[in-house]
């Protein structure tokens, strides 16, 4: 069967990430599903990946803005060329030229739109984007599934108008083989950076943005020291280290100097997250999928998180989750992890890592998606076999 993807792009993000990752997992084993990519933009550095398992890349390559006849043109040719049995649509402007282009082929293959964004709040969109989040809404009834990445997410676009009928929710998947725990790793990160290694390692690792709210970690951190927990914060992402920030005040304020890192964005956050003993989460709003709470847990981190998007589903009993904007209460779940000691976290880790195998694994998520697949065009081919019979009855019925 041949399955076309159409995505807005392919530089680096969530949704090009997530899509080669599928391509990647598929092409070690023998698929029933032979993949191709259409890239409306001019493709990026997630392009290697896909080309590297020799799965063809079409390009529209557009800009930003509205179509141009050339783009609709080659928008043609290619779907027609590739006749494609199913069409999947990544992120907003990709599920419109899906749809587009399944109106452009005789056959109608069935189309799946797959939704990689949260929509706590329309005005939060840029103009552009919330125009064609209206047509989105307008034209949802057409694709045979739509898939979120999140519980949060569909209940979010249901409320904006897409039908509920139409939802799957399929979570991100993680290469539990990449993120692992690694024995020498929280010795390493302590020689490497000039950490005590007699004190709890607090990590936080996100990019330096205010929904992340990194500065109610760093209160509930100085909270848990000031009830006599030795522990030791650990900030890394992009953004995280610059010296005129107002974390970086924030810190300086709140915890001693040898209790504290800040680290820049790094390519090889595999590398150092095992090194985390307790891992935190302390977003206030803007969270659909959190993927670095997937991330910590494949690496054997205990979770504690805010209850954002869907961080209570993801860690289940293997963590603590507490509101947001709330550093009492987070405080009392880093001292909570705190009290029970290395091993009892070592052993509440391992479960977590397990429930990420289990249920969020690459395999199992491309077995979802494959799932999925099978049941559109199992209800298609359903729908072509019924619609002649009907024509046939209706025309009996004109004739008697």
């Amino acid at each position: 069967m041949k399955i076309l993807h159409a995505i807005t792009g392919l530089s680096v993000g969530g949704a090009e990430n997530m899509l080669a990752k599928l391509i990647e997992e598929a092409s070690t084993r023998q698929s029933a599903y032979d993949p191709s990519v259409l890239s409306l933009m001019t493709p990026g550095d997630i392009s290697q990946r896909i080309l590297n398992c020799r799965v063809l890349i079409d390009t529209l390559g557009m800009h930003q803005g509205l179509p141009t006849p050339s783009a609709l043109a080659k928008l043609v040719g290619v779907t027609r060329r590739v006749r494609p049995d199913i069409i999947i649509g990544w992120m907003h402007h990709a599920v419109l030229a899906a749809t587009a282009a399944q109106r452009m082929l005789p056959s109608r293959p069935p189309v799946v739109w797959n939704i990689r964004h949260s929509l706590s709040d329309i005005s939060h969109e840029k103009p552009m984007t919330r125009a064609v989040l209206r047509l989105c809404a307008k034209l949802s009834r057409i694709p045979s599934a739509i898939i979120y990445n999140s519980h949060v997410a569909a209940l979010q676009y249901e409320a904006f108008g897409f039908p509920a009928g139409a939802a799957v929710v399929i979570p991100n998947g993680f290469d539990c083989d990449q993120f692992q725990p690694r024995a020498d790793a929280r010795a390493e990160f302590c020689n490497r950076f000039g950490v005590d290694e007699k004190a709890t390692i607090v990590g936080l690792v996100a990019r330096l943005h205010p929904m992340k709210q990194p500065e109610v970690l760093v209160e509930a951190v100085r909270r848990a020291r000031a009830k006599g927990r030795d522990m030791h914060l650990l900030i890394m992402g992009n953004g995280a280290d610059d010296p005129r920030s107002d974390l970086t005040r924030t810190l300086h304020a709140s915890l001693p100097a040898d209790r504290f890192t800040t680290i820049g964005h790094q390519e090889n956050v595999a590398h150092w997250m095992p090194a985390i003993d307790i891992f935190a989460l302390s977003s206030g709003w803007g969270e659909g999928f959190p993927n670095v709470i997937g991330e910590a847990m494949a690496c054997g981190n205990p979770c504690v998180a805010t209850d954002v998007g869907d961080a209570r589903w993801i860690i289940g009993e293997n963590g603590g989750i507490v509101p947001p904007g709330e550093p009492e209460a987070l405080a009392d779940a880093l001292i909570a992890l705190y009290d029970i000691g290395s091993e009892a976290r070592q052993r509440l880790g391992e479960k977590a890592r397990q429930r990420i195998i289990r249920d969020f694994s690459l395999p199992e998520i491309a077995r979802q998606y494959e799932a999925l697949y099978d049941r559109v065009l199992d209800r298609a081919a359903a729908a072509q076999t019924v619609s002649p019979l009907s024509n046939d009855v209706r025309n009996t019925a004109c004739a008697g």
